[in-house]
């Protein structure tokens, strides 16, 4: 018998209203507060996560087909809203905070310039999209918790899965070599993708499990 693992209101977290790329917004923020909270509790203290990339297909907004303010979720609903990176590996690595803004404010023109299709959905981190004598801008980032660009450290922590992370490795083939992969550990040298790979830590499905069991115990 499929494991009941959330019943009751959900509509705090997601909502029919709400589009494709915000749902996937909301899981992506869930995922890095998931993810800081099951390391420092198995880690003790360490330098936190401040963003994840994702993306919105990542979601599958088709398995919600009724109202969340009364809903019973089980195992396979879990898995199935997110089936395809479910299960992956997660990756960590340290980049310059305006090298993050590099890739949000490259994705941002590409998707605007180039094709739609090609965009990310950052989770832990908010920003306005907007435009400068008509060229697409990223501009007001800060953290969900409303920490501004201006004070993050030098130094920032990003999270991503297996499927999204190898990009992060190709960053110099993307700008047509203006710039260099990004990846590195805490002390700042550049690492490989396997170096970056969190052996323990719970996979996508896990901590969105150890979310919905957090909501069932308000």
């Amino acid at each position: 018998m499929d494991e009941v693992v959330f019943r009751g209101n959900l509509s705090s977290f997601l909502e029919l209203s709400m589009t494709h790329e915000e749902m996937a917004i909301s899981f992506a923020h869930m995922l890095v507060k998931e993810f800081n909270k099951w390391e420092a509790k198995t880690k003790g203290e360490t330098d936190p996560v401040i963003a994840t990339i994702w993306n919105r297909e990542f979601f599958e907004i088709d398995e919600l087909t009724h109202s969340l303010s009364d809903v019973t979720i089980t195992y396979d609903d879990a898995y199935n809203l997110i089936f395809f990176p479910a299960l992956k590996d997660q990756y960590t690595v340290y980049m310059k905070k305006e090298e993050l803004y590099y890739i949000l404010q490259g994705t941002y023109i590409i998707k605007k310039l180039i094709s739609p299709l090609l965009f990310i959905d950052a989770g832990g981190i908010v920003y306005t999209e907007s435009y400068y004598f008509g060229l697409p801008i990223v501009t007001n980032l800060r953290t969900v918790d409303g920490v501004p660009y201006s004070e993050w450290p030098p130094t920032v922590r990003l999270l991503t899965n297996s499927i999204s992370a190898p990009y992060l490795w190709k960053i110099d083939k993307f700008s047509k070599g203006l710039l260099t992969n990004f990846p590195k550990d805490k002390t700042g040298r550049p690492i490989e993708l396997e170096d970056a790979l969190e052996i323990n830590s719970p996979k996508e499905l896990g901590l969105f499990l150890s979310f919905l069991r957090t909501m069932n115990n308000r």
